[in-house]
């Protein structure tokens, strides 16, 4: 029995081994599967429109607040109190230009004036004082000379005389002596005379030194009376009447209101854009900024209103280091000149009721400008405009991803730049969604009917929809 145990122990495996092999060979080798054949590749049908070709002028939006033209800070030129403050000099009231506002103590000025008026006169009588000694000197010079003459042929006779023993030694010293006193009086007379002509320049100058103080008490008198600069809002008061003001005290500002500027900030597309306008004149220096036209709207409820300015420069040194933008100023030369526009941007005939009757420092309002470029621009609907900036386009019934450089989007209209290598007027743009969209994929305009397709052409075959295709993916 063991033994036979043992025997078992050793065939058994071989036994097992056998029967599967067996059971193998029983079950036989099934068919390969039948061979199948790649399709042909699908095209997808997709929903085109044709790129239109638009006008060369093109307009750029930004935003922009108003700021003031300038603001006038009046000081006080003279010291003193103030005596009178007008009821124009109040914040928020609108004054005009040479309108009275404040008026300054007079008395000490007009006191300072009569006495420099006083000392005029007398510089003016001293001068007629010594224009009377000049002219008596000269007189008397005259007479001096005839006398110096007349003293001069005596001594000459005195002298014949003298040689004829005529005369005595002493008669002709006696003539000489009168000569040299004639000649010395003489002398005396013109040094009066060279004195009286300096007096007269010094009184000269003093008259010339009192007239100028007298102009300048005249100035400071009229500087007691504060008028306003230009015509203008009043923003700030500092003062009020009774109050004693020192030279240089700050007394009201005033923000002139006869033109308004609007502060904007413009990207540097933008402003290359502007810089390529075709209508640009050549600037004199390679800092200023071309004068742009541009349109100011302003919106209060449904409403727009508009104004029209000027582009006309940059503010600052260069751009902003926070934004990276360019700021500018829009001149509106003329901020009481609204018209109401509606919503196609074309004039109504009247302003409304609550119509804006000026702009006004803070409001936030939309800035337009018109640039025209040499280029020629296309545009799409702005379904057409994939969220990265992709354009598709079918081109002999391929998908072609272009990303267009983008000017604008209006109205419901992607306007982009044409380029030889990129979008083109009348080239169909694909309007419909596409799942997974690759470049030079099949595509098919759903809006062109197919020609029928020959016996033998099996190259292509068409989805009737983008969910067939899907369909007979899975």
């Amino acid at each position: 029995m063991k033994m036979f145990r043992t025997i078992f122990s050793w065939i058994a495996p071989f036994l097992i081994l056998g029967g599967g092999i067996a059971a193998f060979m029983a079950m036989g080798s099934q068919p390969p599967p039948p061979r199948t054949t790649n399709e042909a590749a699908t095209a997808i049908a997709v929903s085109t429109v044709a790129a239109s070709r638009e006008p060369s002028v093109f307009q750029i939006d930004f935003d922009g607040v108003v700021v003031p033209l300038r603001e006038v800070t009046l000081s006080a030129e003279v010291g003193g109190r103030i005596v009178k403050k007008t009821s124009d000099c109040q914040s928020g009231e609108f004054v005009e230009k040479g309108k009275l506002l404040l008026e300054i103590d007079t008395r000490d000025y007009e006191l300072e004036v009569r006495r420099l008026k006083q000392e005029l006169k007398q510089a003016v009588l001293s001068i007629e004082e010594i224009d009377e000694e000049i002219k008596q000197n000269e007189r008397s010079v005259e007479l001096a000379k005839r006398q110096v003459e007349l003293a001069h042929r005596e001594v000459v006779r005195q002298n014949n005389l003298k040689s004829d023993r005529v005369v005595t030694e002493a008669d002709y010293e006696r003539a000489l002596r009168d000569e040299l006193s004639a000649d010395s009086n003489l002398n005396t007379l013109q040094g009066q005379r060279r004195v009286l002509a300096k007096r007269r320049i010094r009184l000269n100058e003093a008259e010339t030194l009192t007239a100028t103080m007298l102009e300048r008490s005249q100035l400071d008198l009229g500087r007691t009376n504060i008028v306003a600069p230009v015509s203008g809002i009043v923003v700030e008061e500092m003062v009020e009447a009774e109050s004693f003001v020192s030279k240089g005290t700050p007394l009201v500002t005033i923000e002139d209101t006869s033109a308004a500027e609007v502060r904007v900030s413009l990207q540097m597309d933008d402003v290359s854009r502007i810089w390529s306008d075709s209508r640009r004149v050549p600037a004199a220096s390679a800092y200023d900024f071309p004068d742009t036209p541009a349109s100011v709207v302003y919106r209060i409820g449904n409403r727009q209103y508009r104004w029209q300015g000027v582009l006309e420069r940059q503010e600052g040194k260069g751009l902003e280091e926070r934004t990276r933008t360019l700021p500018c100023r829009v001149l509106v030369a003329e901020p009481t000149v609204v018209e109401a526009i509606d919503r196609y941007g074309s004039p109504l005939p009247e302003l409304p009721a609550g119509a804006p009757k000026s702009l006004l420092r803070g409001m936030f309002v939309d800035v337009q400008v018109e640039v025209q470029t040499k280029q020629t621009l296309v545009s799409v609907p702005c379904e057409a405009l994939r969220p990265n900036g992709d354009v598709w386009i079918v081109k002999n019934k391929s998908l072609v991803i272009l990303q267009p450089p983008l000017i604008q989007v209006a109205a419901g209209r992607a306007v982009f730049e044409s380029t030889p290598d990129g979008m083109k007027p009348n080239d169909q743009v694909v309007v419909s969604q596409i799942a997974n969209p690759r470049a030079s994929m099949l595509v098919v305009d759903s809006s062109v009917k197919p020609d029928a397709p020959s016996v033998g052409d099996t190259k292509y075959k068409v989805d009737k929809s983008s969910a067939d295709s899907s369909e007979t993916g899975k």
